[in-house]
């Protein structure tokens, strides 16, 4: 029997109930969780956490955390939870849309989302959360107590990392990866200022864009939204300075520039042409993609305006 291993399969639903348990039990967990989720150190009460929580049109939540924050306020975090599954399409977006309907039918003031998953997973989605918090540190931090129950569930969430390492294998887009490798060599050598990101193999949902305008920020991105027809800034976490920095921008732009909060996020977006990059080469549409980089410079002055 020793040499069996303890777990003969993990899924994501195993994951989830850990995580479950923990936010309901644990005050310390779910204060490092909002830590992590926040980058603000917290000591908060938890509310209360909940498993698979759907809405008929928006879709399901994994899980949804409640706590009350300093201010007295509801605050909610929905985790995705990913073992080795792809990505559906338009995940994140949906989370946002459950966040904001919660905020609307007064369930919670304000909201998070994350991506709970591999560190391999991460690196290799397209998909963009308001935060991102690896397995790998999670079983850090069940393994640091020493305890046999932080370590049985280390070894729970080793165990799903290694399924993720031997078995996850996204459907790659050959279109999708050649249209992206293109458009990001082309502004790599015409303009390497916007620090566009690398090039990867894609799925075919997978048509983001991004670049990272100030090196070594992630939190500040610019992003060509390809099927959304626009080009947008997206500052994390700098919700609660949107009065400020509307004050900042107003000055540098005018009605086809829109800025509004998508959780707790800044969004500042301009649109652009349509593009199919499954359907079209890159050099049939290379006027569209320059109109969508010019967009992009243009946003990329109105964020150094913001950051002087």
């Amino acid at each position: 029997m020793k040499n069996l291993n303890t777990f003969s399969s993990v899924t994501e639903r195993d994951i989830d109930f850990v995580l479950l348990e923990e936010l309901n039990t644990s005050e310390q967990f779910a204060n490092w969780l909002v830590t992590r989720v926040t980058g603000i150190p917290s000591q908060n009460q938890p509310i209360g956490a909940w498993h698979s929580v759907s809405d008929n049109v928006l879709g399901e939540s994994d899980l949804v955390f409640i706590y009350e924050s300093d201010d007295s306020s509801h605050q909610a975090v929905l985790i995705e939870n990913k073992v080795d599954a792809p990505a559906q399409p338009k995940q994140a977006a949906r989370y946002e849309q459950r966040g904001k309907e919660g905020v609307e039918n007064g369930d919670w003031v304000d909201f998070s989302t994350c991506l709970v998953a591999p560190q391999k997973y991460l690196e290799a989605t397209s998909e963009i959360y308001q935060s991102q918090i690896s397995y790998e540190e999670i079983m850090a931090y069940f393994a640091c107590g020493s305890n046999p129950r932080g370590m049985y569930k280390a070894k729970l969430i080793k165990s799903a990392i290694d399924k993720q390492r031997r078995g996850y294998k996204s459907t790659v887009s050959n279109e999708m990866t050649n249209f992206a490798q293109r458009y990001l060599e082309y502004v790599q050598k015409h303009h390497p200022q916007l620090n566009p990101e690398k090039a990867k193999p894609r799925a075919a949902g997978n048509t983001w864009i991004r670049f990272y305008p100030i090196p070594n920020d992630k939190m500040t991105q610019i992003v060509h939204q390809i099927y959304g027809n626009v080009v947008k800034i997206m500052l994390f976490n700098q919700a609660a300075k949107f009065d400020f920095i509307s004050e900042q921008i107003a000055p540098h732009t005018d009605d086809n520039v829109s800025m509004y909060i998508s959780g707790k996020s800044v969004i500042i977006e301009a649109g652009v042409p349509d593009i199919d990059p499954i359907a079209q080469q890159f050099d049939d549409v290379i006027f569209e993609i320059k109109e969508a980089i010019e967009i992009a410079l243009r946003l990329k002055r109105i964020l150094l305006a913001i950051k002087n």
